[in-house]
């Protein structure tokens, strides 16, 4: 069995399949995952789903030497005639298993959109770098050395005090910080992405003084990057992922109260439904650790909510919404459920009006 890609899974043929997920061992037990397999085996049993059941059965061994290789991480594992594959997940889940014919992505959907882009501005005594990435890739996209700018700077023998760190900040640093300043604010002009910066805090805070990026800045972090490989400012970058996720909360909630007046903006679940086979969605919000099991009618919008969720015709219906977004090109974000009407468990932000 081996690591397998959302997009892959996206893309599979709707073939009998079964798709599980379960929490790190190291919140958990060994026993307590043989119980979960074995109500797997019994459901399937029961379900008459007797090619799964073999198929399960043989990738046992390897789907816990898995758990046992990543003992702090979640879990996806999907299994079918055709495909069979795993995903670590960073986010931790509760257990739980889908039996049919479709991958249930909803659990990866939080770990997709935990995983948004910056960029990240280091000041340090000497250079600046300019990184883009997210919390699984990050590279330098530009770099500037002091020593390397002109030196017809004036009044060069100019000092300015800065006692955390060797003592002193040349002026000619400081002219320097405002020329690069400009520049960086040229290179990121057209990014609809939020800015980290980060260093020496005495230099940081000088090169604020001539740095603005219309779509936001995150300053108020303590962390410096110098001589760090982009492989150790990945780890130190999950440290600081609430903060970047909350500025993400806040644009959206803006951008959705300047859009309220418009017909840009959906609650209704049955317009939802509609807009979203249509390929009218451009951006679906969904509450966190929420499901709707229930069946839905692509062409009218209509459906219908069941109070059990293990009947055999029951989808997650905010699933198969987030899978049809995704296929279409359209974004998905998960807010807490408070941030939601209480007539409405999803938000969609459309292309453009549109009459229902």
């Amino acid at each position: 069995m081996k690591p397998i890609s959302l997009n892959v899974l996206l893309t599979d043929e709707k073939s009998d399949s079964l798709s599980f997920f379960y929490c790190p061992l190291k919140s958990s037990s060994e026993v307590s995952f043989d119980g979960f397999l074995a109500d797997i085996l019994e459901q399937l049993e029961i379900q008459n789903r007797i090619n799964l059941k073999s198929i399960l059965g043989t990738h046992l061994i390897a789907i816990k030497k898995i758990l046992k290789a990543h003992p702090d991480k979640s879990h996806g594992f999907f299994i079918s005639e055709t495909l069979q594959g795993y995903i670590v997940l960073e986010q931790q889940i509760e257990p739980y298993c889908i039996i049919g014919k479709s991958f249930h992505v909803r659990p990866l959907l939080e770990e997709i959109n935990v995983n948004p882009e910056f960029v990240l501005i280091n000041v340090s005594m000497y250079d600046i770098k300019i990184y883009r990435g997210d919390f699984q890739h990050i590279e330098i996209i530009q770099q500037y050395e002091f020593d390397e700018l002109p030196k017809n700077f004036n009044e060069g023998s100019a000092r300015i005090y800065a006692p955390e760190y060797l003592g002193l900040i040349p002026y000619k640093n400081i002219l320097a910080l405002k020329t690069i300043a400009h520049k960086v604010m040229d290179t990121i002009l057209y990014h609809s992405l939020p800015v980290i910066v980060t260093g020496l805090e005495e230099m940081k805070e000088i090169f604020l003084r001539f740095f603005d990026h219309s779509y936001g800045i995150i300053s108020h972090l303590h962390e410096d990057f110098y001589e760090k490989t982009c492989v150790e400012i990945i780890e130190r970058c999950k440290t600081f992922r609430h903060v970047v996720l909350d500025f993400y909360s806040v644009q959206l909630r803006e951008r959705i109260k300047l859009m309220m007046k418009s017909k840009r903006i959906v609650t209704d679940l049955k317009q939802v439904i509609q807009a979203s086979y249509q390929g009218q969605v451009v951006h679906l919000i969904l509450p966190s650790e929420k499901k709707i099991w229930g069946k839905i009618d692509r062409e009218t919008g209509e459906y219908t909510i069941d109070e059990c969720s293990n009947k055999k015709t029951s989808i997650d219906i905010l699933n198969e919404l987030a899978e049809e977004v995704i296929k279409q090109g359209g974004k998905i974000q998960i807010l807490g459920p408070h941030f939601f009407p209480q007539e409405s468990p999803v938000i969609a932000i459309l292309r453009g009006r549109y009459d229902f």
